[in-house]
C-alpha cells in the first residue's frame, strides 16, 4: 500500500502522483486533478509556497493549497 502525503511536506526533487485535490475550480482547469503527475523541485522557507513542474508548466502553490493536495510518489 502506498502511503499518502501531502505536496507541501514530500520530498523535493520528485515525481507525485495527485490522489487527491481540494474543491478549488482554478486548480482543475490548472490540470491538478486526481492521477495527474507533477514533480515537486521546491518547498520555500517560513511557510513559502512550493514549486512544481506540471507538463510544460512551473507553477506555485500556496502553503494552505499545497497542503490540501494529496499525493502519491509515482514509480
Amino acid at each position: 500500500m502506498k502511503i499518502k502525503n501531502n505536496l507541501y511536506t514530500v520530498p523535493d526533487n520528485r515525481d507525485y502522483t495527485v490522489s487527491s485535490v481540494p474543491d478549488v475550480k482554478i486548480l482543475n482547469s490548472l490540470g491538478i486533478f486526481p492521477g495527474a503527475v507533477v514533480r515537486k523541485k521546491k518547498k520555500y522557507g517560513l511557510g513559502g509556497p512550493v514549486l512544481i513542474n506540471l507538463a510544460t508548466r512551473e507553477l506555485a502553490l500556496g502553503k494552505d493549497v499545497a497542503t490540501a493536495i494529496l499525493v502519491e510518489e509515482a514509480m
